[in-house]
């Protein structure tokens, strides 16, 4: 196998102050659809689903199936990553993702090529051969770490070799009632080993799903950000000569591909700004402020992030649905690396964590730029507690237990998730500041809560919320924690109490 294809109804309980400039923007991109703050979507937010050891053709796997912000049905099919499977990997990835368009479920399988599914871990070296590793022939092990009502962590955890040590990697996947796209977090450890020794990139989430629900159409565009966004140009199909525009500035590091009939688009967003977090790699960032209406594309080793350039042919389209993230060397194992463009260093020792949403949707709906903009406004909203505490700090990533500082205090990016400890009684009273932004469908972490059951009372602004209506809560009891999604976009000042 060569190096380049292993490269490869409103409610008066929310108490809105002002209209936002996102909100606007959010009502135009829906078509007209009312969303502004307090009218809950409308539907059924049927409590979280899994069903265990299901037989996917072949693929033993954990079914979970949730409500989306629309109160639709999603689910996703997770191979359990023990054992081989009928395509001769050892799992470990989404197999089979379903979700609502115009009514009918599209369903969405992994590739039948060489790469079955999406969620993958895989990591280059910078020295070939070898050329890396990915979790095709490791064996791990899987466990659901925490099923509730609405909300559920899934674990997958690998030995994986790279240079002849042994990094450890831990994947979580979330899942959330009124939270439309899965969170995937993941940690490399690479402590076993000396620093400076292993010099590898980050690829996770690799994969390659049919997104389209069809597999026979061509690629249409292509996109991604740094700290600028790229994108090609024309209604496509894309090919090695299609144009590009890397003018706009960026927030939020994503990438996305898309195709125009069907209707489909599928991505991923960082939790995380460029700025807190940076992402890509290699050496484009030249181009920068540029456009090039004419082409040619970029030389597919010098993309910023991996997606479908080393299945793109000399001419004409494509149909690959490759995607994967990016980083410069290092990511994994040095002290210091060069963050992408050269203009800094990180570190990638003795962890190199991060997290991302798995996007799927309609490429006219815009998901993967609307997710990013609400990551982006997610930064500036403030949470207070007179009763409880707001945490601003705690660990890295999954499957450690150090403690690092939270650029936003309350916002924990290792799961995009607003926390706080309870006071007496399971007791706690918070304010979200918005500063002119919205967060829509806000999901909590009530750490230290005690109780086996959910809370008797829950409040937005003195007015009463009901369960799984307003809100959706889940008991976590192992691990003391109670989270609960708001069904509510919050704008302006809202005061929170939950009893």
């Amino acid at each position: 196998m060569t190096p380049d294809l292993l490269k490869d109804a409103v409610s008066p309980i929310l108490r809105v102050r002002g209209t936002s400039v996102l909100l606007a923007a959010l009502l135009a991109a829906c078509g007209g659809k009312d969303v502004r703050p307090g009218a809950p979507p409308a539907g059924d937010c049927a409590p979280l689903r899994l069903e265990r050891d299901v037989n996917l053709e072949g693929f033993r796997a954990d079914r979970f199936e949730w409500r989306d912000a629309d109160c639709k049905p999603r689910s996703a099919s997770l191979v359990r990553n023990d054992a081989t499977d009928p395509k001769g990997w050892t799992g470990g990835y989404l197999r089979r993702y379903t979700y609502e368009v115009a009514g009918a479920t599209r369903v969405c399988d992994g590739s039948d090529g060489m790469v079955p599914g999406w969620g993958i871990v895989a990591s280059h070296l910078r020295v070939s051969p070898p050329w890396g590793n990915w979790t095709r022939d490791i064996r791990g092990t899987w466990r659901t770490l925490f099923e509730g009502r609405h909300h559920a962590l899934h674990e997958f955890r690998w030995p994986m070799e790279l240079g002849g040590h042994v990094v450890d990697v831990t994947v979580h996947y979330l899942f959330a009632t009124g939270r439309s796209h899965p969170l995937y977090a993941i940690t490399h450890d690479a402590s076993g080993a000396p620093p400076d020794v292993i010099n590898a990139d980050v690829r996770s989430p690799y994969g390659d799903i049919i997104f389209d629900g069809d597999g026979n159409a061509d690629i249409s565009g292509v996109g991604w950000g740094d700290r600028y966004r790229f994108v090609t140009l024309g209604a496509g199909p894309l090919t090695r000569a299609s144009g590009w525009d890397y003018r706009e500035p960026n927030g939020v590091p994503y990438t996305r591909m898309w195709i125009a009939s069907p209707d489909a688009e599928m991505g991923v967003v960082q939790t995380q700004t460029w700025a807190q977090k940076p992402a890509g790699g290699y050496w484009q960032y030249p181009s920068w402020g540029q456009v090039d209406e004419d082409g040619p594309m970029p030389e597919d080793w010098n993309w910023t992030y991996q997606l479908n350039q080393y299945e793109l042919p000399e001419q004409g389209p494509t149909r690959s649905h490759r995607m994967a993230w990016g980083s410069n060397f290092g990511a994994v194992g040095f002290r210091e690396y060069p963050r992408y463009s050269d203009d800094a260093t990180l570190s990638g020792y003795p962890y190199q964590s991060y997290s991302v949403f798995m996007v799927l949707g309609t490429h006219t709906s815009d998901p993967v730029l609307r997710l990013a903009a609400e990551v982006e406004a997610w930064q500036g909203v403030r949470l207070t507690a007179t009763e409880g505490r707001v945490l601003d700090q705690g660990p890295g990533g999954v499957g450690r237990d150090d403690s690092v500082a939270r650029d936003v205090p309350g916002y924990n990016p290792v799961y995009a998730t607003w926390e706080a400890e309870v006071g007496a009684n399971n007791r706690a009273s918070l304010r979200f500041e918005t500063n002119g932004r919205a967060l829509a469908n806000p999901v909590l972490v009530l750490r230290r809560y005690t109780a086996s059951t959910p809370p008797t009372r829950v409040t937005l602004d003195g007015q009463a919320l009901s369960a799984d209506v307003d809100y959706f809560a889940s008991v976590d009891d192992a691990g003391n924690a109670l989270w609960l999604t708001l069904h509510r976009t919050v704008t302006g000042s809202a005061a929170l109490f939950v009893e």
